[in-house]
């Protein structure tokens, strides 16, 4: 009779040990970084400096390729190498275009620019994609164009 009860133990372990790995436990979900490209991302809100979320009311946009994100910072045209690995993502040194166009455009783009170079994360869902800084937090929201 041993052996008929070593044979029902089997299942409940593997049932105990599997169904931990296939639960979501609220961390990072996997994100498929080709749905980043062929799409025109619009920044909708943006973190403030002092923490708070802001909605965007100047055009600020994100066109990815695969390798390059490129688009308008608020007043001037930008382009970053990235690279991007289920739903982390990173971004190299960031060009631009240098013209002046006075508020609320030169500081949207300042800041939109400084989190975009601290963006560790990124997680689309449906129309909109969230981006979070290194520790995780949300500092841009976009929504497809």
């Amino acid at each position: 009779m041993r052996p008929a009860r070593a044979w029902v133990l089997v299942p409940v372990l593997l049932v105990a040990f599997v169904l931990p790995a296939c639960s979501d436990d609220g961390g990072s979900e996997t994100q498929n970084p080709a749905d980043l490209e062929g799409v025109s991302w619009i920044l909708t809100q943006m973190t403030t400096v002092g923490g708070q979320t802001e909605i965007v009311s100047v055009g600020v946009d994100a066109e990815f390729d695969g390798s390059n994100v490129s688009g308008t910072s608020g007043c001037n045209r930008y382009n970053a190498p990235y690279q991007a690995q289920g739903s982390q993502i990173s971004f190299g040194e960031i060009a631009g275009t240098l013209k002046l166009c006075g508020e609320p455009e030169d500081s949207t783009e300042t800041r939109y620019l400084q989190l975009l170079a601290d963006v560790g994360s990124y997680r689309i869902s449906g129309r909109s994609m969230s981006m979070n800084d290194t520790s995780g937090t949300p500092v841009l929201q976009f929504s497809q164009g």
